[in-house]
């Protein structure tokens, strides 16, 4: 009877000590809290072989992650103060790829859910190496090689990528065969405090023969011709066995044409450069239709507004100026002429600005006002399409074009010549201007040759200017080589 007594004992003592057990863990999971992350200004596709580590108050390794596009939609944690961390997993130099990191600190409060809105930027600078056609023309066998401290990184002939390095100086050796049949090396140097390679910034180093206008191919009878000269050369040149097309075909050629990396509508009148839009379009699948407000469809936007020239061909579908935008955006931009505002009566989301002229701009009604991205894209447009249409637009009615050979009022040349210097030409330009070969058979000059807005609208200027932007932008560097 005792030795069952006490085995029934020590039965509830072990029970008891489950059940006290279970307690306890319960109330540990009760007094977790839910830590969520947001990953801003970047997708986190591009964080393939980058960690995510979170640390305590006191340094120690908290939670590791590999997996960026995966990242558990909640994380427990206990109450205290931490460090989240964003670094690259790979052994540096990446010559391959952009390195991107962020740090930020933050606090868990006990029975409360918090969300880690954390930047990640990339932490290295991307270089392309450009051959201009004169270039090519002039010499052969060249290649380029790009070093720094990390070691260097070779460029073919064939190649146009970006390398990515992690820290300046660098320099960049051009080898060539010259026209007598020898061999030569130029080499320059960019500073390690040089703007051009912070951390974040993409940098195409374009070699040119000389500093002369000699152009070959497509431009070939531009060469050594300036001002209205060769703004009427342009003029042929471009409008010389066109392609017209339909107004329906530009939904097709958006698909590929105006594609960010992310597989969605490129839309400058929603595009956020530093990080997340506050909206995306699938291509094919978001087409205008009805609107209310911002986010519910893109359209085909005429930048040159299509009241000016009475919805008149070929102005009409020329995909140059036609770009794709936000439906409701393009109808708060109406057929105002582009400008600077000075009081903004509506902001869109990503910043575009509709309201009165700023002073001292030279114009004094409503205006529409990019952002500083895209600024320089919709100045070479009007500059392509003053040249393009140059035989037309004296007879519109609008405060931007002019009757005189220029095609443009000072105070838009003025201002676009601004935009335009400010921003350099982008890799996306470029791209878009080889689908507008594709879809109607021209391009736009001032996106292949920048230097022919100031040869023809503004003062020259040296071959060898260096125009930079902001961190996180691209620059161009022309170099010429004799």
């Amino acid at each position: 009877m005792t030795k069952t007594f006490n085995l029934l004992l020590l039965l509830f003592f072990v029970i008891g000590i489950a059940s006290c057990d279970k307690d306890e863990l319960k109330h540990e999971e009760e007094s977790g809290n839910s830590l969520k992350i947001n990953l801003k200004g970047i997708q986190s596709t591009l964080l393939n072989d980058h960690l995510l580590e979170i640390e305590d108050a006191s340094g120690n390794l908290i939670k590791s992650y590999s997996d960026l596009q995966n990242i558990p939609s909640e994380i427990q944690l206990q109450g205290g103060t931490y460090t989240a961390r964003i670094s690259s997993n790979l052994t540096e130099p990446a010559f391959d790829q952009p390195l991107y990191s962020g740090s930020q600190n933050f606090t868990i409060t006990d029975q409360q859910s918090t969300t880690l809105n954390l930047t990640v930027s990339q932490s290295n600078f991307g270089i392309a190496i450009v051959y201009a056609d004169d270039f090519k023309v002039a010499f052969s066998n060249y290649s380029t090689v790009v070093s720094s401290a990390d070691g260097s990184l070779s460029y073919s002939a064939s190649e146009t990528r970006l390398g990515y390095f992690i820290q300046g100086p660098v320099t960049i050796a051009v080898t060539y065969t010259d026209g007598d049949n020898q061999v030569q090396t130029v080499e320059n140097t960019l500073a390690a405090n040089d703007i051009l390679i912070s951390p974040g910034s993409e940098l195409t180093i374009k070699f040119e023969a000389d500093a002369g206008n000699n152009y070959s191919g497509y431009y070939a009878s531009a060469s050594n011709k300036t001002g209205l000269e060769l703004k009427n050369t342009l003029s042929d040149i471009i409008s010389t066995g066109i392609n017209e097309r339909s107004y329906d075909d530009l939904w097709e050629i958006y698909k590929i044409s105006d594609i960010r990396q992310d597989g969605t509508i490129w839309d400058m009148y929603s595009d956020n450069p530093n990080g997340a839009e506050p909206y995306v379009y699938s291509p094919g699948d978001d087409q205008c239709g009805n609107y209310s407000g911002e986010g519910d469809c893109f359209n085909r936007e005429h930048s040159v507004p299509k009241s000016w020239f009475n919805d008149a061909a070929p102005m009409y579908t020329d995909m140059v100026h036609l770009v794709p935008t936000d439906g409701y955006v393009n109808n708060q931009r109406s057929n105002h002429p582009f400008g600077e505002v000075g009081s903004a009566t509506w902001t869109s989301l990503n910043g575009c600005k509709v309201g009165t002229a700023r002073s001292g701009l030279g114009y004094s009604g409503t205006v529409f006002e990019p952002i500083d991205e895209y600024k320089g894209d919709f100045a070479r447009i009007y500059f392509y399409f003053v040249t393009r249409y140059d035989d037309r637009i004296a007879g519109w009615d609008n405060d931007v074009f002019s009757t005189d050979a220029y095609g443009l009022e000072k105070w838009v040349i003025d201002m676009l010549l601004q935009w335009s210097n400010n921003d350099p030409v982008s890799e996306k330009e470029r791209n878009r201007n080889d689908h507008i070969e594709d879809f109607q058979n021209n391009r736009n000059p001032y996106v292949d040759h920048p230097e022919f807005i100031d040869m023809i609208w503004g003062p020259t200027e040296s071959s060898a200017q260096l125009k930079n932007k902001d961190l996180n932008q691209a620059a161009e560097l022309i170099w010429s080589v004799n």
